[in-house]
């Protein structure tokens, strides 16, 4: 990807900001619905959490495709998103629910935002927008692990 590449458009700003929706508004139900709905909200952010992660990890695989010269590791770690967020599901939801994994969640989101912002892949014209909705997002898997941990 080439830094001619202009971004934020228009149709690339909404959908990647809208993209953090999902993760305000579940955390907001799992404060505010009842028992076992917020529960189904918490396992809804979770599966969400994988699922943009894996499209984060999407991104990458593009960017190495499209660049000049593509090195072999960036394919490697491009999956890694994905195969992290999928690995947490089963023991988050399943083998040990607690709020804990939330934190998981937000911890690779993070992981991935320095990759993104330290990377020369990654148009510096879109890592503006990518830092916003990172921090939006992580900030609302922390506030989950505090409502799971605090008010369930």
């Amino acid at each position: 990807m080439t830094e001619q590449t202009r971004f934020p458009h228009k149709t690339v700003f909404l959908l990647t900001a809208t993209g953090a929706i999902p993760f305000i508004g579940l955390a907001v139900a799992m404060a505010l619905l009842d028992a076992p709905t917020n529960s189904t909200a918490a396992l809804w952010l979770q599966t969400y959490s994988a699922v943009i992660l894996s499209f984060l990890g999407g991104i990458r695989w593009g960017l190495a495709l499209a660049g000049r010269d593509p090195k072999p590791g960036s394919f490697g770690l491009s999956v890694c998103p994905s195969l992290a967020g999928w690995a947490i599901l089963p023991p988050a939801i399943i083998l040990a629910p607690g709020p804990v994994w939330f934190l998981a969640y937000a911890g690779l989101f993070a992981l991935q935002l320095i990759w993104d912002l330290r990377s020369s892949e990654v148009p510096s014209s879109f890592k503006p927008l990518r830092l916003v909705v990172s921090l939006v997002v992580i900030a609302s898997l922390v506030a989950a692990w505090g409502v799971q941990r605090f008010l369930f």
